[in-house]
């Protein structure tokens, strides 16, 4: 029984309704006749009405489950009992004691009625609406009082001004009515623009009609008290307990919020419920009372200033509608062009949108392609922790793909968990390779979606236009084919539309799939190559070389993965390693046979610029428990002069670290004197290219660079020494330190270490030779 009464008018509320409406109809029949009790009757029958009334209103905020609509009923509530003590007060001054005041404490009730009503009104929630819609209520509201302003300044405020002269207080009291009036006239207009979610529309229409019947009445008996008309019991009194009644029906029919089905199904839906109407009756009030006020010259002034008000602000309100409506349309625009979920456009009119772009890429001779993306197990996402989190996966995923893609491409969520990528303009089909790595790379990053980490993977396939396809349609299906090829393929990859470009780029693709993760999986491995005096003969350091060995790839040439990891911005961890790695083996170096050998570490650009790069080569020096003076750093030409303002506070740095710096592959860029000199470095390459053709042009520039080092208090580094030839003559040119094949091979850091001796002897052997060429010549092989 609780539950079929908690969304129903308990028996006891209805028979009182009854009896509120049966007391209401002997009231209108009174009404009709001429008795002289008339007006006692009348007084009296105001107070059972309005006691049930708020009785009614009181239960409905009782059983109202949510804070704010117990609130508006107990501010309803608290209206109709003002007004019954209001009624009750004035029917002891007017029958008991006889006795006609103006104002009196009758009027504190009677004007404290209207705000309560209105507060309860205003408490009720309302759906959130867009600044111009909101004006277009307030300025709705706005034209409709002031033109029953208008109306009640005609019928009885300029009776009322003129009949309490020399009495401002009793003026104020009697100008407070018909603002009341307005008070209500606003609140009814806005009730009926902006309806409360909270109520039914059986109660909505109940509430409006009780205000409209309370409304109409007070602007009746003001103009009926203006003329001197007005008597009591008469057929007018009806409208004050008509609204009693219609207030006590609607209390007595509340429906609280909360109660499932049966809730829902009486709300007031715009769906359903003519929403314009409201607007219409504006507009119909707007254009009577412009026909009544056809000529002007009846107007008195404020009539006419009110008329002009009233104009200006229909005026506006056109004005208004305007702008709303133009924004309604782009929203609408938008909202059928693009995914609600995840914002981006939408499968709708996709294959006209594209055609356009094909048709424009075939007469302009460009090259555009077409991506399909697939997620990889979204399903599996889905099952596990829900569709909601499944929905804020796929929004991160549409907001990196438009990222990654750029403001010249589009987006395009295809369905589910597949999204089309529209590539505008290509320079080359490697671009679009690269574009679908590029979205690979940004979607296997992990997502952090609430409580939850997910890894993620797609898979992409790629058509290119004229190439593949020639229509939107057989793009989209060439496009759909290639992502199920390289899902089949093992997923989290791409494929071309095209066998044959699948040839020619995937196996680099396959690199590059390898490569990520290859650090993680232990993959890398460290190979030393010895540094050696030219004059002694004797191996000062070693140089650390970065090499990969894939198990599905074999070894894999720096030459191809330094390159590719650079690229993808995978060279930060990856030369953290190596720095620490080498700082290890020098430290175990150092504290075996080969006390003073250093180590030379190869510095990426990206490596080099990130900001933290001295910061990690101070911790990594501190943890292995090493000299800065037996690292060197290797960076190329390049990486210093291309920001050389910026490199050379970080040279700066590293310099005051104790740690000594090496230009590598010295004479391949574009350095002038100037910048060579206010750079902190402490040592020249030169690189490979011009010490392996030294002979002509070359030995002259290799001279010059040995000269230019040394007149700067550099050591200059010979590398790619392959023959005694070349071992000799840049002996003989000066360089400090020499480097290659045939001085020694890069070996694993043990094998490295224990071929030292011997190499020490070969090379001293060659530098005897040098020194006596006769003397080698008899000496047996």
């Amino acid at each position: 029984m609780t539950a079929r009464f908690a969304f129903a008018p308990p028996r006891a509320s209805v028979l009182v309704l009854l009896v509120l409406m049966g007391l209401h109809l002997v009231f209108l029949l009174w009404s009709g006749a001429v008795t002289p009790w008339r007006s006692v009757v009348a007084d009296l029958s105001y107070l059972p009405v309005f006691a049930v009334s708020a009785f009614l209103a009181w239960d409905a905020a009782r059983h109202s489950r949510r804070s704010s609509e117990q609130r508006a009923w107990r501010w309803i509530a608290a209206g109709l009992s003002s007004w019954w003590v209001a009624t009750a007060v004035y029917f002891l001054l007017d029958n008991v004691f006889h006795q006609t005041l103006f104002p009196s404490l009758s009027d504190v009730f009677y004007l404290a009625a209207l705000p309560c009503i209105t507060l309860g009104l205003l408490h009720l929630r309302r759906e959130k609406r867009s600044v111009l819609n909101r004006l277009n209520v307030l300025l709705d509201v706005m034209m409709v009082v002031l033109m029953i302003g208008d109306l009640l300044w005609s019928t009885s405020i300029h009776f009322t001004i003129a009949s309490y002269p020399g009495q401002p207080f009793a003026l104020t009291v009697a100008l407070a009515y018909p603002a009341a009036d307005l008070l209500l006239c606003a609140l009814l207009v806005t009730l009926a623009l902006w309806q409360p979610t909270a109520l039914a529309r059986r109660e909505l229409l109940l509430l409006s009609a009780g205000m409209a019947s309370f409304l109409a009445t007070n602007v009746i008996y003001a103009h009926q008290v203006g003329l001197n008309t007005y008597r009591s019991g008469t057929l007018l009194d009806a409208g004050w307990t008509l609204m009693a009644t219609l207030f006590g029906l609607a209390a007595a029919l509340h429906t609280p919020s909360g109660h499932g089905a049966a809730t829902r199904a009486g709300r007031v839906d715009p769906e359903h419920w003519t929403p314009l109407s409201p607007h219409y009756a504006v507009l119909l009030i707007f254009t009577l009372y412009i026909y009544t006020h056809l000529n002007p010259l009846r107007l008195d002034w404020v009539g006419h200033r009110i008329l002009v008000l009233v104009i200006g602000l229909f005026i506006i309100r056109l004005t208004v509608v305007l702008t709303h409506n133009h924004a309604l349309q782009v929203r609408l625009a938008h909202q059928a062009d693009h995914d609600p979920l995840t914002g981006v456009r939408n499968r709708g009119n996709l294959e006209g949108r594209l055609q356009r772009v094909v048709e424009s890429a075939l007469e302009e001779d460009r090259l555009t392609a077409v991506l399909f993306v697939d997620l990889d197990r979204m399903k599996l996402v889905n099952d596990t922790f829900g569709h909601p989190v499944g929905d804020l996966v796929l929004r991160e995923v549409a907001a990196r793909l438009t990222a990654a893609a750029g403001p010249d491409n589009s987006v395009i969520r295809f369905g589910g968990d597949e999204f089309v990528v529209v590539l505008q303009t290509l320079q080359a089909f490697p671009d679009a390779a690269s574009m679908a790595q590029k979205l690979l790379d940004t979607l296997v990053q992990p997502f952090q979606i609430v409580e939850e980490t997910l890894n993620l993977t797609a898979s992409i396939g790629v058509a290119l236009i004229p190439n593949d396809a020639i229509t939107a349609t057989n793009a989209i299906e060439r496009a759909d084919q290639a992502m199920y090829e390289a899902k089949q393929a093992g997923k989290n990859r791409w494929r071309f539309a095209s066998a044959d470009l699948n040839a020619l780029h995937v196996p680099q693709a396959n690199i590059e799939v390898q490569l990520r993760g290859a650090l993680e999986r232990g993959e890398f491995v460290m190979y030393y190559q010895p540094l050696v005096d030219m004059q002694t003969g004797t191996v000062v350091g070693f140089e650390a070389l970065l090499r990969w060995v894939s198990p599905s790839l074999g070894l894999v040439s720096p030459a191809v993965f330094v390159p590719m990891a650079e690229a993808r911005e995978m060279m930060g961890g990856i030369g953290r390693w190596v720095l620490r790695t080498a700082l290890r083996e020098a430290k175990t170096w150092r504290d075996g046979d080969l006390p003073d050998v250093g180590v030379s570490v190869n510095v990426s650009a990206t490596q080099f610029e990130t900001p933290d790069f001295v910061s990690d080569v101070r911790q990594a020096l501190e943890d292995c428990d090493l000299n800065p003076a037996c690292l060197t750093l290797e960076l190329t030409e390049s990486a210093v002069v291309a920001n050389a303002t910026t490199a050379r506070v970080t040279l700066q740095e590293l310099k005051a670290l104790g740690v000594h710096i090496a230009l590598d592959d010295f004479g391949m860029g574009f350095s002038s004197l100037g910048q060579l000199r206010g750079l902190p470095v402490n040592t020249l390459k030169i690189d490979r290219v011009f010490v392996q053709e030294s002979h002509g042009d070359n030995a002259a520039f290799i001279q010059a660079i040995v000269t230019l080092g040394h007149s700067l208090g550099l050591s200059v580094v010979a590398e790619g020494i392959e023959d005694p030839q070349m071992l000799r003559q840049l002996r003989a040119q000066g360089c400090d330190i020499g480097q290659g094949f045939y001085v020694g091979r890069p070996l694993a850091s043990g094998e490295a270490v224990r071929a030292v001796p011997a190499l020490e002897q070969q090379v001293r052997i060659d530098f005897a030779r040098m020194a006596n060429p006769g003397e080698a010549q008899d000496t047996p092989s």
